[in-house]
């Protein structure tokens, strides 16, 4: 499911659009709050980081580590 949401972000990234965390619910067909759960230990281990914490609705963006995963993964 992580890497699921990782791809998610990337691919908003990709596009030059933003990206929040009831847009990725959406997209992967999963609720806010499962999506939320897993974002917020992303936030944690430094893969995901939030451009407005506090905000509404909160953007997301990739970090260096996310990238790296993310790279790892699409080898």
């Amino acid at each position: 499911m992580r890497v699921k949401i990782l791809n998610e972000i990337a691919l908003c990234e990709k596009a030059k659009k933003p990206c929040y965390l009831n847009q990725v619910a959406e997209k992967l067909k999963v609720s806010h709050v499962a999506v939320k759960k897993h974002l917020d230990l992303m936030v944690e281990e430094g893969f995901v980081s939030e451009i407005n914490p506090g905000g509404k609705p909160v953007f997301l963006q990739l970090t260096d580590s996310g990238n790296s995963v993310m790279k790892e993964f699409k080898k």
